[in-house]
């Protein structure tokens, strides 16, 4: 086996090979996606990718620059003195706590060279969903879909948002002797034993590629992008003929992704078919050590009311100790289980906003921005950084709101007691017990009944079933009862609080239908 490092050839060299190891090594510990060498007037300006963007790391003289340079070359396998072609090579690195492949990329400039190495760190490879940050709810939903033979699971977002080692992480879920696992990649960023990885390269392209693999008899196929109408058709096929297709797309959020499958030539109803669950996902650094709290200033007041994000009370987000205190990246996933109300949504191909309607009843959605909200919340990351991977474009039309929504606006409860109540709901599910998120609240004690029948009182879904109850035992009359829904819905506020003004029911009888004991009972 060759060395596993850059190597010193004299004593010459031995400071800048040093100072090479040193910047990639910190470079992996840091969460760094590329490492940018730019020559420019005899020096060469290093700079970090993160997150947030390029950050300047340092300034290599001269001499220092050009042992960088042929080091780099060496190990990459690239010619030492072609200065005039664009190259690109890889190479691997072995430290004592990691292990990262490098791709590298060189193209000559006015001032020099531009030399960019991607990071990427193979314990990467060995992931699973648990290894991932997202919500019990999510993970339990992707495992559940990924479970089922045959179906298409997309993941969406910008170049370097972890949408591979997300993909890759469902795969270590599914490795095993049983199945005929093939990835279809530009190029194979992870090597993992047990499956099959094709590199695309000049000789094939992604379409080919896919036909060649349908008649390998696979179970599973990773596809690293869907970029063509051809692939997208060819995809959509072989997740209705019984294979389960995982791959990524390039699309602005999760909804979004599903229209763009459709601006791809893809039959919406022949779509919807096939389309199981759609992730979209963005990185933000994560805060190192113990975060300060806040709270959110006008600026953060409104960007959180622009993504339906509004409390009684604003809570204290968290917030470095200081500007650079950041580590290593955490994801921000919105996920969307494709049922019946996206399948509608879809095949009438009424858009972005009326997918994101009918997901937003799913008790595992969260927009981007409200799950990088959370995050802050919880103190993984800031404010700041969720602002900064969101857009207008991300804007969700207000849809009906949920109980767990309406309760964190009424200040009674915070966004992430909602999230362990609804985990607590899939805990208890999975051991055979049915648990409305209601009732897990009271559980942990959250909440108290009075204060979550006054949530109720404002969740459609849940005021319409109770006063429905209250009609069809005759507590309410029924004429009665659909007047006052219908100024409800002109009005807005609570169905129960309109229903007990206009003396068609009390509070006790609100209480017995929504099967909630009053508080002197608890």
């Amino acid at each position: 086996m060759g060395p596993e490092l850059f190597i010193s050839t004299s004593s010459n060299d031995r400071e800048s090979v040093a100072l090479l190891n040193d910047l990639f090594h910190e470079a992996a510990g840091q969460g760094v996606s590329d490492i940018h060498f730019q020559e420019q007037e005899g020096e060469c300006r290093v700079r970090f990718r993160l997150p947030g963007g390029l950050v300047d790391r340092l300034v290599l003289p001269r001499h220092t620059a050009r042992v960088v340079d042929d080091k780099i070359r060496s190990r990459a396998q690239l010619p030492a003195g072609d200065r005039k072609s664009t190259l690109d090579g890889r190479m691997r690195l072995r430290f004592p706590d990691c292990r990262l492949d490098v791709r590298v990329a060189i193209s000559p400039n006015i001032s020099g060279q531009l030399t960019v190495c991607r990071l990427l760190d193979q314990a990467n490879a060995a992931r699973k969903l648990a290894n991932i940050e997202m919500t019990v709810a999510v993970r339990d939903s992707i495992q559940r879909i990924v479970e089922e033979p045959n179906g298409l699971f997309l993941v969406t977002g910008p170049t370097g948002s972890g949408k591979t080692t997300t993909l890759y992480a469902i795969i270590n879920e599914l490795n095993d002797p049983s199945r005929n696992i093939i990835t279809i990649e530009n190029p194979v960023e992870y090597q993992v034993a047990g499956i099959s990885q094709i590199n695309i390269d000049g000789h094939v392209d992604f379409a080919g590629a896919l036909r060649a693999v349908l008649r390998q008899d696979p179970d599973i196929i990773l596809i690293g992008e869907i970029r063509d109408a051809e692939t997208a058709q060819i995809a959509v096929q072989a997740a209705i003929t019984g294979h389960l297709v995982l791959a990524s797309l390039h699309a602005n959020n999760a909804a979004m992704a599903v229209t763009r499958m459709i601006d791809l030539g893809v039959d919406p109803i022949t779509l919807v078919a096939s389309l199981r669950g759609v992730t979209a996902q963005r990185l933000v650094r994560q805060i190192a050590g113990e975060p300060a709290y806040q709270k959110p200033n006008e600026a953060e007041l409104a960007w959180l009311r622009l993504h339906g994000m509004r409390f009684h009370q604003p809570p204290h987000f968290a917030t470095p100790q200081h500007l650079m205190a950041y580590q290593g990246n955490v994801p921000v996933i919105e996920f969307i289980v494709v049922d019946a109300g996206v399948r509608r949504a879809a095949t009438h191909q009424s858009g972005a906003q009326a997918i994101y309607a009918a997901a937003s009843l799913q008790p595992q959605f969260e927009t981007l921005a409200q799950a990088g909200a959370r995050l802050a919340l919880t103190g993984l990351t800031s404010l700041s950084e969720v602002r900064r991977i969101t857009s207008e474009v991300d804007v969700v039309a207000a849809g009906e709101s949920r109980l767990g929504n309406i309760l964190v606006e009424l200040g009674v409860v915070m966004l992430p007691e909602v999230t362990t109540a609804i985990a607590h709901v899939i805990h208890e599910r999975q051991a055979g017990r049915v648990l409305r998120l209601g009732e897990a609240l009271l559980e942990l004690r959250y909440c108290s009944p009075s204060v979550l029948l006054r949530g109720m009182g404002q969740a459609p879904s849940a005021a319409l079933g109770v006063a429905e109850k209250l009609m069809s035992e005759g507590v309410v009359a029924r004429d009665a009862g659909l007047d006052a829904i219908q100024d409800w819905r002109t009005v807005g506020g609570s169905l129960f609080d309109r229903l007990v003004e206009a003396g068609l029911c009390d509070w006790a009888d609100l209480h017995e239908a929504a099967g909630i004991l009053a508080d002197d009972h608890v």
